[in-house]
């Protein structure tokens, strides 16, 4: 076994490499490098017989005094069973962050500790994979432990996910069928295509606004369509107030001559409560157009990325004065319907936090999810001083950065 260490790998190579393999992750593939032009990468990988065996985007955040940090988003992709390979890759990653004067190589491996049903996150499970995080730590790496909060580390420990089969929807709960029903039934359209973005831009400033916190802007989601392109699958929903006024004032009218034309008292009732609550719909509708002064207006949005084998939530926004009409459940359903169309299986729903008990992990969990617990992030530390200064002080960056971008002065979470 003469195993080969390539610095400049083929990017079409490592990408046939990653989405086949088990640890397949669309962070490490060629295209995330592009996403992240603001740092500089290597795309580096291990080779056996000309053959590939191991794979790393590494990205490289420059910083002052020619320093560096090395960065490896769920990677490296390898067989971390396999002691040698796992040894040659990490001492050569070594040896190319000397070079570019790296004081730490973070990665956290797409590799897991626990994955469960949510409907059984009460439930004990064996760790799995723990002989991987001591032999990682007998090769220098440090590990951050069994991070339960989002904040705690680089990338989310807790992640949610589905397996999206061609009969998904029958096993959903009735409730999330009715809510799909429900948004159609309230006026809400998708519409998908990189020409929504702005308006995609609108929805996630939406969340921005209610959280308080600054995500990404509509220059970087543009980018992103750029480089994905067919692969960057676009949605937005709106509600035009006039088609649905108009739709209402129908449904009372037709209700109004139903009632006159039957006999019976009991359909009698059920067309007069029919009656009533279209009402109220159009009550509450013209009052939402006159708010918001114009005919249109976006309930939420949704950007996703994925290759042969997996999709990628990346971004979702939603207009919380509307979520009474459930416009999130029919864009989630759209997107696991492609899925099902192109053939792919699995579904990463995005990070969660791991007390499991979130708003956000609660509608996840609607989606037949599991719940993923990855073995967790480490960190190869070769200047000890900087690392500490830098562990210490960047999340304090991160946090001010983005309170600066948004307009706000309260702490993020």
């Amino acid at each position: 076994m003469a195993y080969i260490f390539e610095t400049h790998a083929s990017p079409e190579e490592v990408d046939a490499f990653v989405t086949e393999h088990e640890q397949n992750s669309l962070f490490q593939c060629s295209e995330w490098a592009e996403v992240k032009n603001n740092w500089d990468h290597y795309l580096t990988c291990v080779k056996d017989d000309g053959v590939i065996v191991a794979s790393a985007l590494v990205l490289v955040r420059r910083l002052p005094m020619k320093l560096s940090l090395f960065y490896i988003p769920r990677g490296p992709v390898m067989d971390y069973k396999n002691h040698e390979l796992v040894s040659f890759m990490l001492d050569h990653l070594k040896e190319l962050a000397g070079k570019e004067h790296a004081f730490a190589i973070r990665f956290d491996p797409n590799v897991f500790s626990r994955v469960y049903p949510y409907a059984e996150k009460d439930e004990p499970h064996a760790y799995e994979n723990n002989d991987v995080i001591e032999y990682l730590k007998t090769l220098g790496a440090r590990h951050r432990g069994f991070t339960v909060m989002i904040e705690e580390a680089t990338q989310p420990r807790f992640n949610a996910s589905m397996i999206c089969t061609p009969d998904y929807y029958s096993h959903l709960d009735h409730k999330v069928r009715q809510s799909c029903t429900t948004a159609l039934k309230k006026g809400a359209k998708i519409y998908e295509g990189h020409e929504y973005i702005h308006e995609f831009a609108q929805a996630m400033h939406y969340t921005e606004t209610r959280k308080g916190v600054a995500l990404r802007t509509e220059e970087y989601f543009r980018h992103m369509c750029d480089v994905y392109k067919d692969r960057c699958i676009v949605m937005v929903v709106k509600l035009n107030f006039a088609e649905e006024i108009e739709r209402l004032k129908k449904e009372i009218e037709e209700a109004d001559q139903q009632i006159e034309a039957t006999p019976y008292k009991k359909q009698k009732n059920a067309l007069e409560q029919k009656k009533k609550n279209a009402l109220n719909d159009l009550a509450r509708m013209e009052e939402d157009r006159k708010k918001e002064g114009r005919d249109e207006v976006i309930l939420a949005g949704k950007l996703a990325i994925y290759n042969k084998n997996r999709m990628e939530f990346v971004y979702m926004g939603n207009n919380a004065d509307y979520m009474r009409l459930r416009s999130s459940y029919l864009l989630y359903k759209t997107y696991l319907d492609i899925c099902v169309e192109k053939g792919i299986r699995y579904v990463s729903m995005g990070g969660i936090e791991g007390t499991l008990d979130d708003g956000l992990t609660t509608f996840k969990s609607s989606w037949l999810m599991n719940i993923e617990e990855y073995i967790g992030e480490f960190n190869i530390v070769l200047n000890p001083a900087v690392y500490t200064a830098f562990d210490k002080v960047y999340p304090w960056v991160l946090k001010k950065a983005a309170q600066i971008r948004s307009g706000k002065k309260e702490s993020i979470h």
